[in-house]
């Protein structure tokens, strides 16, 4: 959109290191335009004037490992407020009181998911960092601002990189509270998580997404049911606050695959591998596999508004006809209740407003995953 650079000069997309140096280096007269790393700019004369043009010198992207510390100079870290915005206990990680942020990885070393935005850097292009230049950063961030807690932002930290971290912290006797999100996979084995929480951590996020075999192969999430069953247990067993990511409205989703769901994520809480979850609906974006080829996910997609801006999330026709938004309603009102250890050892149909078919899950699937 041109008028944007009535406010602006540039737009630069992606890891910001690269394109800010290249974009330095052109403002003092070093660099050409032309030589523009992932900017945007609008042209000021000639017969391009007014037109906004995209220049992408390539150029390698700074390593992980040389971007340097996080800073938060100058900043009068004492007078933010602390928000709540909901009950829910991982919410309240996020919003109540202030952490350090800092990434420990750059992008996400899966990046197969159907639903995520694959395509893009931020979690195409996977980077990590030696644990010892972590536990660097760390002890530097702790002198600048005092605080000792760490909320971990990758998209998906990487076990081997969590278990050097955990093992140079306690190492180096460096003492913090940290939280963050993964895939639950079956790398985290009891071992691993009492590891993890020896080195201070005391929470982790995770997506189980639609919590049915059929619809997490659909995904490529590269989990199971039983596998999240298994390690979220070992998390909550070394005293670990577990949250569940959890989807509806996913592609080919069934009414029957949304009870079935609920059935898992109520014997989930009943077993007391998750403490804390929350439902969000699918959305379709144009950089995610389901975007990028519908048909093999069963969906057609439906034209994009016309937007000079941006273009992001696009609608499209589910051929099972679901109506995901009564399913919505009901999903999270028996999450919330669960959360508060109510409504376990009912029937999971009573959730719901409109007539849903018995859960075809066994009674007792998920204890005995677990051996129980």
């Amino acid at each position: 959109e041109p008028r944007l650079f009535d406010y602006v000069d540039f737009v630069t997309l992606d890891a910001g290191e690269r394109p800010l140096l290249a974009l330095l280096e052109h403002i003092a007269g070093r660099r050409s335009q032309q030589r523009l790393v992932r900017c945007f700019v609008r042209e000021d004369g000639g017969e391009l004037a007014g037109q906004v043009r995209y220049i992408n010198f390539v150029e390698p992207d700074v390593p992980f490992e040389d971007v340097g510390t996080p800073t938060w100079d100058g900043l009068p870290l004492h007078d933010y407020l602390s928000l709540l915005d909901m009950l829910n206990p991982m919410n309240r990680l996020w919003s109540d009181g202030r952490w350090n942020k800092l990434t420990i990885a750059h992008g996400c070393y899966w990046k197969k998911c159907s639903f995520c935005d694959i395509t893009l850097d931020y979690i195409s292009r996977y980077e990590a960092a030696s644990a010892k230049t972590l536990v660097d950063r760390i002890e530097a961030i702790v002198a600048e601002t005092g605080q000792t807690g760490f909320h971990f932002v990758d998209e998906a930290a990487p076990p081997k990189v969590l278990k050097a971290l955990a093992q140079e912290l306690i190492a180096r006797q460096v003492s913090i509270s940290w939280w963050g999100n993964v895939r639950f996979e079956k790398t985290f084995t009891p071992e691993l998580c009492q590891l993890l929480a020896d080195s201070g951590c005391i929470a982790i996020s995770g997506g189980l997404e639609v919590a049915s075999d059929r619809l997490l192969q659909l995904m490529q999430k590269g989990v199971s049911v039983e596998q999240v069953a298994r390690v979220t247990r070992a998390f909550t067993e070394s005293g670990i606050l577990v949250h569940a990511y959890l989807m509806y409205g996913f592609p080919t989703q069934t009414v029957q695959d949304t009870v079935d769901a609920l059935e898992y994520v109520r014997q989930l809480f009943e077993n007391g591998c998750i403490q804390s979850g929350f439902f969000h609906r699918f959305a379709c974006t144009v950089h995610s596999p389901v975007g990028q080829d519908p048909a093999a996910f069963g969906v057609r997609l439906l034209p994009l508004p016309p937007s000079p801006f941006a273009k992001n999330d696009v609608g499209f026709v589910d051929p099972t006809g679901t109506d995901h938004d009564a399913m919505g309603d009901a999903l999270k009102k028996a999450l919330y209740n669960f959360m508060h250890g109510l409504g376990l050892e009912q029937d999971v149909r009573r959730w719901f407003s409109v007539r849903v078919p018995k859960p075809k899950v066994p009674k007792h699937f998920i204890a005995q995953a677990l051996g129980t």
